[in-house]
């Protein structure tokens, strides 16, 4: 074994035994055509460490170094993989530059590629804990991740495969290493989906679902052989190469995460079973252990360094690696076998749905806008699988085409319901305070149990506690695949506004109280936008502050309101917190009857609201434009309908809602900059620097106390403010300034967390 590690005699017998062993098919069966040592490459697990894989196999090329067999384990399976197929160092650099790697710590779709109730859910409910409650108690999801977006990478990297009968069919043959979880047992890969082998062999365990194969769940075969030099001895080659890229075990000042822990204690076993692999070296072998000290398992921002230290292990042993090179004639025939063309797309003749669901064929099949006649292109299985897995009640949708004994090409799609539902609890944090009078807070949950019916009926409640408190719960029925539906909601809600005067001190409490009921019917024109019909009944009392009970000689008012309402929305943000793409547009209009005591009216009201994003780079632009109006027909009576302004970017510079009125006029631009790089990690949290224009006003005070005077002018407001996008939910931090009057001004500070604006 060429190598700093020296040969033993445990290494001499179990080669002896191992090349003993019967092979399952004849991988060297060029090179003994053509006379020469058949060569295996053997490639080991480590992350982004896999770089280096790349740099050895740019030095095999430039060495004229022919491999019969690549056999991978995680990484190494990814790397190994391409390689296998077909594709040549500079073709895997192509694609290891292409490929997105932070998008696969995130299997959720983006919001903009959710149906408009998925989007709504997850806008007010963003600490998405996804708690699986039904009648058997609370379960967990099976992992960190579902390997939903991993899979989704795989497929956009290796592009257009068909099933295999046999990994011997590839280019080079090729084999992936994964681990059985029942049994802790090594599982070699031969045949199949290439992708979903890499995949089987990349599955962390405990951070990414498990992967099921023939019946088998699979694991990434680190676990039980990081550097599967065995499975390279048992096909019975003459030589091998492996490459070694093993992390160190972490210091204590590297042990901060939940990934981290998991990684050491990985990294004991991963040491323990690689000394046993090392012995089955021999001095005709080659060991490469590319010095990789400085770059961690998820680093995949700094692949390239991987790649330049992979490149400068075979170069130090350029001499070993002459001796398994071969004439330019021998390894052009072995070459050729990569130069080819890119697959062309291939139509599906056949289409096959393994639904594992309680939703109907036909919602599925409609949403993957998929039919047989159609080419399989990246992209368009891509969309379909989003669109699909959107419905986010799936634990995983996957694909695999294969080629029929008639030559017919077949494209299965699985389906596979979350196995911890089929109610789901999500909550909410959120707070807000001006460092003043001002401070708001609230926890809330939400639980949906989903497919109540083959179309994706549903049951809606949520709860929430704070300054606000309200409970709420709403069936939701579509009407088959017609794209109609129908609700039925109830809410009761305590909601409490802390007034102040002109000298910012407090001048009471403004309490509503209400229990409303709405039935409605309505239609998703798409998954963007909603047309909705409903008749609204709505009954409760405005417990008043002092200053205003004087005004209007009562305490309290008690009302009754009824009447149908309408509402459009039109919403392609793919962020409700902190867009950089799309247009949300949501207005209604109410015609309600309104009895209060000794008064019957008629009233009409609107509300429209238009949200815009735009961003190159790092720089966003966004713009929120509002309109409110309530018009009862008698401007003498009481305004029922209120709205408010103040608050950061609601005017900022004012308390939150400290202006109210009937009728609201308001418009902002936000400019924010992105501080830090979007990192590749199982959390991504950007940070941001903002600043804001904004100009409002609001007309008839409170209850038309002012006897339908303008409560103000327009007024000119700003703020700058930092605001991070946690996981959690939206964090801000900032100082406005607003007009009070022609001379005066009103500033305040802000700090607001699970709240969007």
């Amino acid at each position: 074994m060429k190598t700093g590690i020296s040969p033993t005699l445990l290494a001499g017998a179990l080669l002896c035994s191992f090349t003993a062993l019967a092979t399952d098919t004849d991988v060297c069966r060029q090179a003994r055509a053509q006379q020469r040592d058949c060569v295996a490459l053997v490639l080991g697990g480590g992350g982004a460490r896999g770089g280096a894989h790349l740099g050895v196999i740019e030095q095999l090329e430039r060495q004229q170094i022919p491999v019969d067999l690549v056999v991978g384990t995680s990484i190494g399976a990814f790397i190994g993989g391409l390689y296998a197929s077909g594709h040549s160092a500079e073709q895997i650099a192509q694609r290891l530059e292409r490929t997105p790697w932070a998008s696969g710590f995130r299997d959720r779709v983006y919001r903009d590629e959710m149906p408009l109730r998925r989007k709504q859910i997850s806008d007010d409910f963003p600490l998405h804990t996804d708690l699986g409650v039904s009648d058997n108690g609370v379960k967990l999801p099976k992992g960190i991740l579902n390997g939903q977006a991993l899979a989704e990478i795989l497929h956009g990297t290796f592009g257009i495969y068909a099933d295999l009968k046999h990994f011997d069919d590839l280019p080079v043959p090729f084999r992936a290493v994964a681990t059985d979880l029942l049994t802790q047992q090594e599982v070699v890969l031969s045949n199949g989906s290439l992708v979903q082998a890499v995949q089987a062999s990349m599955t962390i365990p405990g951070v990414v679902r498990p992967l099921e194969v023939d019946g088998k769940l699979l694991v990434d075969g680190g676990v039980v052989n990081n550097l599967p030099i065995s499975v390279a001895r048992q096909l019975g080659v003459d030589r091998i190469i492996a490459v070694s890229i093993d992390s160190p075990l972490l210091r204590r000042e590297q042990l901060e995460s939940a990934f981290s822990v998991t990684e050491q204690l990985t990294g004991f076993l991963v040491r323990a079973g690689l000394q046993q692999q090392l012995q089955l070296l021999s001095d005709r072998d080659l060991l490469l252990q590319p010095d990789l000290v400085d770059i961690g398992t998820l680093d995949f921002d700094r692949i390239d360094v991987a790649v330049a230290s992979g490149r400068q292990s075979a170069i130090r042993f350029v001499q070993a690696l002459a001796d398994f090179s071969q004439p330019h004639k021998v390894y052009s025939a072995w070459f050729a076998r990569f130069e080819q063309t890119a697959t062309p797309a291939i139509a599906i003749d056949r289409l096959q749905l393994q639904n594992n669901s309680r939703l109907a064929d036909q919602l599925l099949f409609d949403r993957l806008e998929l039919k047989p006649g159609d080419l399989y292109t990246e992209r368009s299985i891509r969309r379909g699988l989003r669109q699909l897995y959107g419905l986010d009640t799936f634990e995983r949708v996957s694909q695999q085409l294969s080629v029929t004994e008639d030559g017919s090409t077949l494209l299965s799609v699985k389906a596979e319901e979350k196995s911890w539902g089929p109610g789901y609890l999500n909550f909410r944090l959120m707070f807000e305070d001006d460092f003043r009078n001002n401070h708001q807070y609230q926890l809330a949950a939400a639980y949906t149990r989903t497919n109540l019916s083959p179309w994706g009926a549903e049951w809606h409640s949520e709860l929430a506690l704070g300054s606000n408190k309200y409970l709420s719960t709403e069936l939701y029925w579509p009407l088959a695949n017609s794209g109609l539906y129908t609700s039925g909601s109830f809410v009761h809600r305590r909601d409490i506004q802390g007034l102040q005067d002109e000298l910012q001190l407090s001048a009471g409490e403004l309490k509503n109280i209400e229990h409303a009921f709405q039935l409605s019917g309505g239609w998703n024109i798409s998954d963007h936008a909603r047309l909705q019909f409903g008749w609204l009944w709505r009954d409760g009392e405005y417990q008043l502050p002092a200053v205003y009970a004087a005004q209007l000689m009562t305490a309290k008012i008690d009302y009754r309101r009824s009447g149908p309402q309408a509402e459009l929305i039109w919403d392609t943000l793919n962020s409700r917190s902190f867009p950089t793409r799309g247009i949300r547009l949501a207005s209604s209009y109410r015609f309600l009857t309104d009895k209060v005591p000794g008064t019957r009216l008629n009233s009409t009201a609107s509300s429209t609201e238009l949200l815009a994003a735009k961003s190159w780079q790092q720089h966003t632009l966004r713009t929120r434009w509002r309109f409110d109006h309530y018009n009862p027909e008698d401007d003498s009576g009481f305004a029922l309908e209120q709205f408010s302004l103040g608050g950061f970017l609601n005017l900022s510079g004012y308390p939150a809602e400290s202006l109210f009125g009937s009728q609201i006029q308001f418009g902002s631009l936000v400019y924010l900059y992105r501080l830090n790089e979007q990192s590749i990690s199982f959390i991504n949290a950007p940070l941001y620097f903002g600043t804001s224009l904004e100009r409002g006003r609001v007309r008839k005070d409170v209850f038309g106390a002012s006897g339908g005077a303008d409560a103000t002018d327009w007024l000119w407001a700003g703020s700058v403010f930092l605001g991070w996008d946690t996981p959690l939910g939206p964090l801000y931090f900032g100082v406005g300034m607003a007009e009070q009057g022609p001379t005066e001004y009103s500033d305040a500070v802000y700090l607001s967390f699970g709240k969007s604006y």
